[in-house]
């Protein structure tokens, strides 16, 4: 097999490792797909010490290891929410926060709130994963920080918007300056 047929290999398997690790975590599959992760990991050793000279499979090769180193930093995270009894998958999506309330909705996997669940606003769920992915990138510590803390923060903070420019309707957003992340809260423009 040729260089180029290896990575549409890798392409093609990484591509179902994906899937596998969602079907493991919707409790479809009963074990993590551990084989095929290491199909992948053993086609990326081969490469990652050889010169490859064809600019453009060089550059399909990186951008499938990226994607992979991606997805393992992802799929480990998750795992070790399940054997924390953190995780929980709410419309589809996967989450396993530190801190993170599970809550009852009907899902297969579910582990239930009981009668301390909170209901989560989708907007603010969305704002909170992407400002502690951002906060990761940036090499910035994420321990402790919890949905509601920052729930709490958007609260107070909107309050504030509210008060200084007498509008319920605000911009929520995660923004990054300086290598610092920040979330940027502000009044929605009238038009």
């Amino acid at each position: 097999m040729g260089l180029k047929e290896d990575i549409d290999l890798l392409d093609h398997k990484l591509a179902r490792l994906k899937v596998e690790y969602e079907q493991y975590f919707m409790k479809i599959l009963k074990r993590e797909p551990v084989k095929l992760r290491e199909e992948v990991e053993k086609i990326i050793l081969v490469y990652s010490n050889k010169n490859i000279t064809n600019t453009s499979l060089k550059f399909r090769y990186n951008s499938l290891v990226a994607r992979f180193n991606s997805y393992r930093q992802h799929w480990t995270r998750v795992v070790r929410a399940i054997e924390e009894g953190t995780y929980y998958r709410q419309d589809g999506a996967a989450y396993g926060a530190p801190g993170a309330a599970p809550r009852s909705n009907g899902n297969r996997g579910d582990s239930g709130g009981g009668a301390g669940a909170v209901q989560r606003d989708p907007a603010i769920v969305e704002l909170y994963n992407s400002y502690v992915e951002a906060r990761k990138a940036c090499n910035e510590p994420v321990e402790g920080l919890t949905y509601e803390a920052v729930a709490r923060t958007i609260d107070q903070y909107k309050k504030k918007i509210e008060e200084q420019y007498k509008t319920a309707d605000v911009d929520l957003k995660v923004a990054v300056r300086d290598g610092k992340t920040r979330l940027v809260i502000t009044p929605k423009a009238k038009g």
